[in-house]
């Protein structure tokens, strides 16, 4: 794990995203903010300069990871995790500011592995705004256009027998091939992870049946 950022260097009163990168070796996964039946989602503390701001991390979607009867949500092979870190206006031009983190992951595959990083990354201040970074830059910018954000649909729930009914509509959805659709809920008791989400498909969305969780 380390800490890359989309930009060479930061101005007073200017927003870098740093994003916490995890090199996961093959067989092994990291979690999701929900990491479903089991496991734990990544968490970040971060020791900043006085005045500046962290925001939360930009969670990019997890894959299903089924473990035997459980489904989890996480991460394989590579994952950056970006937050936005705004400086402050009384940054001073010309001086570098270090930037650390505390970082606790938990590593699975058969068997789960704890792991803490004290992490640090150093940028210059510089009197106008910082240049993309040309290694890092546009990585984390897709890694930000991709990330799940609101879509402008309509979600609706209703009981059925058997499950909850999760019916969604909305423009995006008219005519989309919906066949992998699946409801990743941001809090483990929602739903019951590991049951299968049914798919019936309409003619302005779609509808998940799902089993309730705890």
């Amino acid at each position: 794990a380390d800490l890359v950022a989309d930009k060479t260097g930061v101005s007073p009163g200017e927003t870098v995203h740093v994003a916490l990168r995890q090199q996961i070796q093959k067989g092994w996964h990291t979690y999701w903010r929900n990491s479903g039946d089991s496991g734990e989602a990544t968490r970040i503390k971060w020791d900043l300069p006085a005045g500046w701001q962290a925001g939360d991390i930009t969670w990019p979607a997890p894959k299903k990871l089924p473990v035997g009867p459980l489904m989890n949500y996480g991460y394989e092979d590579e994952v950056l995790l970006p937050v936005a870190l705004t400086a402050p206006a009384s940054a001073k031009a010309g001086q570098p500011v270090t930037l650390k983190a505390k970082v606790s992951l938990l590593v699975c595959a058969e068997i789960c592995v704890p792991e803490d990083d004290d992490l640090a990354i150093t940028l210059p201040v510089t009197a106008g705004p910082g240049a993309p970074d040309p290694k890092w830059g546009k990585t984390i910018a897709d890694v930000l256009a991709a990330a799940p954000k609101p879509a402008g649909l309509a979600a609706v729930f209703q009981p059925r027998p058997g499950g909850v009914a999760l019916a969604i509509t909305g423009a995006a959805l008219k005519g989309a091939d919906m066949a992998g659709a699946y409801f990743f809920p941001f809090e483990s008791t929602v739903i019951d992870h590991a049951k299968p989400q049914a798919i019936e498909r309409g003619p302005d969305g779609l509808t998940l049946t799902l089993s309730p969780g705890y």
